[in-house]
């Protein structure tokens, strides 16, 4: 017994040691390091005007304009609609210009510019002009698309055992052309269509026509976002974009940023606004709505 207590008071001694020596060397290393030093004269970055962009079916435009913002200053616990109100840009002068005339954008607040009906030609480009008195000037070129609708389309509740889903199955035909379509199904609610507009959902569905079979499309997909219910009213948006914004939306839903994230200064997308962010397109969508039975 006195050899296993001689033992247990040598691993104490040898405990006490180790701690006394870990002590010592915080205490040695900490004066070997120096005093901080104040850094100063790193540049504050300023916000950049960030574009998006949809037409709807009445060739109305409707420009969303916000500002980016540090990486610390929103989160993904941020809610949609009070992130939208301290990042929309009020103050701005938006015109888009085409082959016929130049329009000038009404302010509907919260960001929005719109309410104005432009004839947009099949192929036409147009010129987005935006100036805003806080944060400068930004532009960008583009070309309208042709509008593509689909040939068949429905939407059903559907319950896989756990959730009420919406179920989607739609046809189109494919023209001659090289193209490439997005599909998104958004709920009809403010709260979700903000929040849609800033960040791609993950029912958003991208279509590049290399991978079709035959020039007549079709599949059925489940909306899996969220459980739906009876009475339920959704929008199914098809479009026909360009390349460009093909690969705009598929790294956004590739990397799953957040909306936070993706406005946020740190990181960087293709963009073809010149002077700030985002994108700007023009095509008109085929556009669906379902009561959800």
């Amino acid at each position: 017994m006195q050899y296993i207590n001689d033992d247990h008071v040598k691993i104490e001694r040898s405990i006490q040691i180790g701690r006394y020596t870990i002590v010592l060397l915080a205490i040695v290393l900490g004066a070997c390091l120096p005093d901080p030093l104040e850094v100063t004269g790193i540049p504050e970055v300023k916000p950049q005007i960030v574009v998006s962009t949809q037409i709807i079916p009445d060739q109305s435009l409707v420009v969303l304009l916000t500002k980016s913002f540090g990486a610390l200053d929103a989160s993904e616990d941020s809610d949609p609609q009070e992130l939208l109100d301290q990042i929309a840009v009020n103050d701005a002068l938006v015109t888009i210009a085409g082959p016929q005339r130049t329009d000038t954008l009404v302010s509907l607040g919260s960001g929005l510019y719109g309410g104005i009906v432009i004839p947009f030609e099949n192929g036409g480009e147009y010129h987005l002009h935006v100036v805003s008195e806080s944060l400068g000037e930004v532009s960008a070129t583009t070309t309208v698309k042709p509008r593509i609708v689909f040939d068949t389309i429905d939407a059903e509740l559907y319950f896989n055992g756990y959730d009420s889903l919406v179920r989607i199955s739609y046809k189109f035909t494919d023209p001659a052309a090289k193209n490439w379509y997005m599909l998104n199904v958004q709920q009809i609610e403010r709260s979700e269509l903000i929040e849609d507009v800033l960040n791609p959902p993950a029912s958003m569905r991208l279509l590049d026509d290399a991978d079709f079979t035959s020039n007549v499309y079709g599949e059925s997909f489940n909306v899996v976002q969220r459980d739906f219910n009876t009475g339920d009213t959704i929008a199914v948006f098809f479009s026909n974009i360009s390349e460009d914004y093909y690969n705009f939306v598929k790294l956004r839903l590739d990397n799953r940023y957040s909306f936070t994230e993706y406005l946020s200064e740190p990181v960087n997308y293709p963009t073809n606004i010149e002077g700030g962010k985002g994108f700007f397109n023009l095509y008109v969508p085929d556009v669906r709505t379902f009561i959800v039975e």
